[in-house]
């Protein structure tokens, strides 16, 4: 029983550090930006915050910066530190998290765009009622917002940035990160496996309510987010589930939470939190039977959520050793340098707090430099600040296409893990076929936001392929999940065919008749 939940644990914790790696080493570089690139004054500027627009404006730059619910934490703080009104600080920290532009375009790819846009309306409408009631709650306790004491310019601002930065994640940032990756593992530890699988169904009327209880503590990625929401609109899930995960889930944390309370107040936010809670879910059957997909048959289960419980189940042998291998697995398909950057800038925070004890760095990050200047190119610290952010929306925008191949450099791979995933269910290699089915389903998820992002549409016949070929994976998943020999055998040709009627779609650009399916019939 203890090797069952070490092996868990220590499972969904390596999970979660690898998925949020990337974010939380860009959240700790844009609160740096801000803090030794544009100061408090241009801060407040950008936000709006001497305008009755600061609340759209918190809304729209938390749409396009690139981080997730534990990203945000260093900049919020950075917020606060700077005096941005509190209502601002709520718009952006709950937007940031759920938005961007790679998520967007994966969201509108998998789901109905009516629904996402809806989805964004009602974020929006959530953000600006509880920005302005926040506002109004928090009145007093105001910090003293620090002088405009800028670096100097050259190789100390640029050092500054990094000092900051790496200082925030072994600092309090730090701290409030630790809370929410350790919340996400202690929930997988108390779910059982398969726990979520029936409760977001459609006919279940308490499936957004249910979310709600559980999304708070788990940790999700915006593109993990809107991966699941496709999923459950093609799925025929619950949208209000769909909903209360995305506000509750990807947009918050306890960590972010955590924070809150300690600067504003326990009481405060737990009345925030209440009211967050019951918008949330108030909206969420508001919107349930309008946006749920037309001519979708509800699948009966998903396992869309089972990367928020416990990896295993409790009559499972030898999970210690499952768990390294599936690590090992995780490690070389989601790591893309996160975590590599994570740990270089720990090892850096660490060094500048040892260092500092003996070094005066802020004193040095503004002694003025007495060289020669003339044949120097002094650039401005707000031209720098703004140009680093602009260049973080512009590489969000870059990574969609790397993170979304061209379709026929994809299916190239998707032809290797499809193979893979259908011989292992074929001779039983259990969890090998686990992974490579899960892998499979991701890809084919990309490949289809790839064709997006290349020619501007995908058409009907082209999703209806793909769809119809994960619903092929799902069925192949329950069968190597409940150790089912013949039905994998069985379900893995059809998976190996749909996929061959998949790659004939897209390699030959969705022109063909939409009503044409080839015999295709959703299990």
């Amino acid at each position: 029983m203890v090797e069952y939940y070490l092996a868990g644990g220590g499972l969904r914790l390596w999970q979660v550090i690898i998925y949020s790696s990337m974010w939380v080493v860009i959240g700790c570089l844009i609160a740096a930006v801000f803090r030794r690139m544009l100061g408090p004054t241009k801060l407040k500027r950008i936000f709006a915050d001497d305008t009755r627009w600061g609340l759209v404006t918190g809304w729209l730059i938390g749409m396009l910066l690139p981080v997730c619910s534990l990203g945000v934490i260093p900049i919020v703080r950075e917020l606060h530190r700077a005096g941005v009104k509190r209502g601002t600080i709520v718009a952006f920290g709950l937007t940031a998290p759920l938005f961007n532009p790679m998520s967007v375009l994966y969201g509108l790819t998998l789901s109905d765009p009516i629904a996402i846009l809806s989805f964004s309306l009602c974020a929006l409408v959530i953000v600006s009622l509880l920005g302005w009631c926040w506002g109004k709650m928090v009145t007093t306790g105001e910090e003293s917002v620090p002088e405009d004491n800028m670096p100097t310019v050259g190789i100390q601002r640029t050092i500054s940035v990094l000092y900051t930065a790496s200082k925030e994640l072994v600092g309090p940032s730090g701290v409030y990160i630790a809370i929410g990756i350790l919340a996400s593992m202690a929930l997988a530890i108390l779910l059982p496996k398969g726990y979520l699988q029936s409760q977001v169904e459609v006919d279940n009327a308490m499936a957004p309510v249910t979310v709600a209880l559980v999304a708070t503590p788990i940790y999700s990625t915006p593109l993990l987010a809107m991966s699941q929401i496709g999923g459950m609109f093609q799925h025929g899930n619950s949208i209000g589930a769909a909903f209360s995960l995305l506000i509750l889930g990807a947009g918050t944390n306890i960590g972010l939470f955590c924070w809150f309370g300690a600067t504003y107040g326990v009481r405060r936010v737990l009345l925030f939190y209440l009211m967050l809670a019951a918008t949330t879910v108030g909206l969420a059957y508001v919107i349930d039977k309008p946006l749920y997909p037309k001519g979708v048959e509800p699948a009966g289960h998903s396992h869309a959520f089972d990367v928020y419980t416990h990896p295993f189940f409790k009559s499972e042998t030898e999970v210690g050793e499952t768990a390294k291998n599936e690590a090992q697995n995780f490690w070389r398909t989601n790591e893309f340098g996160g975590t590599y950057m994570l740990m270089m800038l720990i090892v850096l925070g660490v060094v500048f707090t040892v260092s500092e004890r003996f070094i005066d760095y802020e004193s040095w990050f503004v002694k003025e430099d007495t060289r020669d200047k003339k044949m120097d190119m002094i650039i401005p610290g707000w031209l720098l600040g703004v140009t680093v952010v602009v260049g973080l929306i512009a590489a969000s925008v870059v990574g969609c296409y790397l993170y979304y191949p061209a379709p026929d450099d994809l299916l190239g791979d998707l032809s290797a893990v499809n193979t893979e995933a259908v011989a292992c269910a074929r001779t039983e290699q259990w969890e090998a076929a686990d992974k490579w089915i899960r892998y499979a389903d991701d890809l084919s998820r990309r490949l289809e936001v790839g064709y997006f992002l290349r020619n501007g549409f995908a058409s009907e016949y082209q999703t209806t392929k793909a769809k119809l070929y994960r619903e092929k994976l799902d069925r192949l998943k329950e069968a190597v999940d409940n150790r089912w020999t013949e039905e994998a055998k069985d379900w893995g040709m059809d998976v190996y065919n749909a996929y061959l009627r998949l790659n004939d779609s897209f390699r030959e650009g969705g022109t063909r008749d939409t009503e044409s399916t080839d015999g295709d019939s959703t299990p």
